[in-house]
């Protein structure tokens, strides 16, 4: 029902209820049918859901499915170390989400939420969840609003709004207020208060009319349940890698028993080849290694006080090209200022306000229903109208003696800010004197004033040109008399007016300059007045002119006519925005080939969260539900955090990229190695279990620290990679096939001269095994940059790298001496002139990646000639 649509005595009777409220029998029945005054939500993952759910991934499931082919050919062993490394990769991932999910758990308001409600004809305290329609309640200056509330009584009642619909200034409530209009939105709706918000000043009393998901907030809330179509692009990359890799593997595996059956191979012998082709081809160590690079990132991430509640949401962020941020309290400080105060002769800024009149000053805390409260370290806490605190923060910053002379002026009269009066009055004594002051809208303030009508217009088209900038003004004035009993407004003496605004955050346009520079499109979304939102927009760079702007009329047209993405993708600002119709924004960028990030801390922001690539909400002035909606928590509500965010999920990207070139790599020698064994018909050149050593182990050391890698100079001046983009681009391809190639033929001649020579198979294999350990150790240098020459990079910050090529060489070497080692690897001691001559052709891969490399360089820098 649209309750702001009728009188009180019309809700009393839809509602069926009184002023005196209801019975304690009457709310219980009724709690039976409407239930709690909660919010749905989705149950709490426990840590053994959180486990499973890191089995949830395409290449996990081609590792099982290996490891049940190992076990059923018998070779337990391979089974066990794949189970293994699954495991390690399971509890590495829940050990991060289940600790990130706890901490945002700590977040949330866990102080249980009391009302004052009239319950048998008595006010009395109660949980808040226990309200049901009908109940009366009442309010005072601070309290949070638990349910949907039509107001039945109202003193000077301003409500704060914003966390709900994004506007940054209070509402003033009137419970006589009734619409014809059923489509009024949000803050026109002055007889209502809602779920969520607060009482900034004043008193009331209004009776329920809605609770839990029957709520404004609850609608809104009801829009989260809308699946989310958007995917964080590693899960996107990894799903089309594992289909990559079981494609290859089926079409390898179908070609091998083909040609194993024209051969009259034993079924065993075509059973043990696919095997190895399956281990050769899965990059077992990659799960880890993923985990790994970004487990770093969420580590660097939290020194920054920022929660990653989701893995694979770092390297997310870094992917994002467009980042859509509400206003208030994320680009802002959602704390009203005065920025300028302008007489009549003169503009006063930061700098220079403190030459300004004392009565100036005075009228500005004295006209004033803001509250306050002396903290023990000498400071001072102000509460009530967002107004009034930043008038009186304006009067402290001038001279602490404003606010502590302020007590010793007797209040005679006073007319209390009324919306439809639009100003405040108020008449004091000090010694003997009388003082009247009179601030509000500057039309109303100057009707009061001895000026001229030439003088009015030309204050009120000063007034108008500050207003078009996107400041609220209030102008002040002031009298002196001897003999008044009552406050008389005329011949007052005009002081100016202020110029209050909510400023930005002092790290904000660094932040989105650092963003734009990376090549990052930033879009303000707001529920904000349109001349505030692109006056903000324009000091931040965000907006250059008014066509970047889209007003509510617009957005109502652009909804209505279908949503179409091509009509916003030039707007950068977006003003009076509802949640659904900024879910629909970030809709409809997505569909433009945009990854969005959206950042926000209001219940009007959960949507737009839930349906964003990556989900960005703060910390401390977010609320509950939209930090449940989240991928990423700012624990400082600094927007910069964002771009740190940005440089370490491009970090992750890198090094995940280095991971994956120096799994397929090695991984393509192998199956290169293990195929030209098959087609000249000669013996599997390496076990399945000696492949995962090779994988799992020597590899899978060194790709950890690859995972670990530092962040390349100059990250944050690139432009974002495609959204689109695969993995496997033309240039890892090539890379993959020069490398692979060289380490899979070298070997594989190794293996044929060896046999050739009067080896045994195992000593063949052991010999091979030693190369391709030696090739793995060389080469984790070659992944380190796909563009720099490996004598120009730096090694300081890979001290950690090349001491672990050197454990994971003498941990082989010592495998290779050790009875029990020997056994299952089917390993054996090596003279050191063989050692030497095999790494002699290992470091020949440098050799031929760096030629290859001068090659392509060559090749991208050479003119074109006609």
């Amino acid at each position: 029902m649209h309750f702001f649509t009728k009188n009180i005595d019309e809700t009393f009777h839809d509602l069926k209820s009184d002023v005196s409220g209801l019975s304690s029998a009457e709310a219980q029945k009724r709690g039976i049918k409407y239930g709690l005054n909660i919010l749905p939500s989705k149950p709490e993952m426990t840590l053994f859901i959180h486990f499973l759910f890191q089995f949830k991934s395409p290449i996990i499931y081609v590792l099982l499915i290996a490891a049940v082919m190992a076990a059923g050919i018998g070779e337990v062993t391979d089974a066990g170390f794949i189970m293994i490394v699954l495991l390690l990769n399971a509890a590495i991932g829940t050990y991060q989400e289940y600790s990130a999910s706890q901490k945002a758990k700590h977040l949330e308001n866990l102080i249980k939420t009391e009302v004052m409600v009239l319950r048998d004809g008595k006010l009395v305290a109660i949980d808040s969840r226990y309200l049901v329609p009908g109940d009366i309640v009442s309010f005072e200056s601070g309290t949070k609003a638990a349910a949907d509330v039509r107001l039945i009584e109202s003193k000077n009642l301003s409500v704060d709004e914003s966390l709900l619909t994004g506007e940054s200034l209070d509402v003033h409530k009137d419970a006589l207020f009734v619409s014809d209009n059923a489509n009024l939105s949000l803050p026109e709706r002055t007889n209502m208060l809602f779920a969520g918000t607060f009482v900034s000043s004043g008193r009331g009393m209004g009776v329920i009319s809605a609770i839990g998901a029957s709520t404004e907030v609850g609608k809104i809330a009801a829009l989260l349940s809308q699946k989310s179509v958007a995917k964080i692009p590693l899960l996107e990359k990894m799903e089309k890698l594992s289909l990559t890799i079981s494609i290859v593997i089926a079409v390898m595996v179908i070609i091998l028993f083909a040609i194993g059956l024209l051969k009259g191979l034993e079924l065993y012998a075509l059973f043990l080849f696919s095997v190895a082709l399956a281990v050769s081809t899965i990059p077992e160590g990659l799960p880890v290694a993923i985990t790994v690079a970004l487990t770093s990132a969420s580590l660097e991430m939290s020194k920054r006080n920022v929660i990653i509640r989701k893995l694979a949401a770092i390297e997310g962020l870094g992917a994002c090209t467009l980042i859509a941020s509400d206003k208030t309290g994320t680009l802002t400080q959602n704390r009203l200022s005065v920025e300028y105060f302008i007489s009549p002769h003169q503009v006063y800024d930061t700098d220079t306000m403190h030459e300004a009149k004392d009565t100036v000053y005075l009228a500005s805390i004295l006209c004033n229903e803001m509250q306050y409260e002396e903290r023990t370290d000498g400071g001072v806490d102000f509460f009530g109208d967002q107004v009034d605190i930043a008038l009186a923060h304006f009067a402290k910053n001038a001279g602490d003696s404003y606010l502590k002379n302020s007590k010793f002026y007797r209040k005679i009269d006073e007319i209390p800010y009324e919306p439809q009066n639009r100003f405040s009055a108020v008449m004091l004594e000090r010694d003997g004197v009388i003082f009247q002051f009179s601030k509000g809208s500057p039309e109303t303030v100057l009707e009061h004033c001895t000026l001229s009508e030439e003088e009015k217009i030309e204050i009120l088209a000063d007034v108008d040109a500050w207003a078009l900038k996107g400041y609220r003004t209030i102008a002040l004035a002031h009298k002196e008399s001897k003999d008044e009993a009552s406050i008389n407004l005329g011949d007052f003496t005009y002081l100016g007016f202020v110029a209050i605004i909510d400023p930005v955050r002092k790290e904000t346009p660094d932040a989105i300059k650092k963003a734009q520079a990376a090549g990052i499109k930033v879009v303000m979304i707001t529920g904000d007045h349109p001349n505030t939102a692109l006056c903000i927009a324009k000091e931040l760079d965000i907006a250059i002119s008014d066509e970047a702007l889209m007003r509510e009329k617009e957005l109502l047209e652009w909804e209505n006519g279908g949503a179409k993405a091509e009509e916003i993708k030039n707007k950068t600002v977006f003003s009076r925005v509802t949640p659904t119709q900024k879910m629909k924004i970030v809709k409809a960028f997505q569909s433009l080939g945009h990854y969005v990030a959206v950042t926000g801390d209001g219940v009007n922001d959960a949507p737009a969260l839930r349906h964003a690539n990556i989900g960005v909400s703060m910390g401390k002035s977010g609320t509950d539900i939209a930090r449940a909606t989240s991928d990423l928590i700012l624990t400082d509500d600094n927007f910069a955090s964002i771009v740190n965010g940005i440089e370490e999920g491009r970090r992750a990207h890198d090094n995940i990229r280095k991971v994956i070139y120096l799994l397929i790599s090695t991984g393509f020698a192998e199956l290169v190695l293990v195929m030209l064994s098959f087609v000249t018909a000669l013996p599997l050149p390496l076990l399945p279990v000696q492949l995962l050593w090779l994988n799992l182990v020597t590899n899978g050391i060194q790709d950890v620290m690859l995972g670990l890698e530092k962040a390349e100079p100059g990250l944050l001046k690139r432009t974002p990679r495609a959204p689109k983009e695969p993995i496997f681009n033309t240039l890892m391809l090539r890379r993959i096939f020069v490398g692979g190639f060289y380490i899979g033929i070298v070997s594989f001649v190794l293996f044929y001269f060896l046999l050739q020579g009067g080896e045994s198979i195992e000593s063949a294999r052991n010999s091979t095994l030693l190369l391709m350990v030696l090739f793995e150790n060389v080469h984790v240098f070659n992944a380190r940059t796909e563009v720099n020459f490996l004598h120009k990079m730096q090694y300081k910050n890979s001290i950690v790298l090349i001491l672990l090529v050197i454990f994971t060489q003498l941990l082989h070497i010592a495998c290779m001496h050790i009875p029990f080692m020997q056994k299952v690897l089917s390993t054996q001691p090596v003279t050191f002139t063989a050692w030497f001559e095999l790494a002699v052709i290992a470091i020949g891969l440098v050799v031929v990646m760096e030629i290859d490399k001068w090659s392509m360089l060559r090749k991208k820098n050479r003119p074109v000639t006609n």
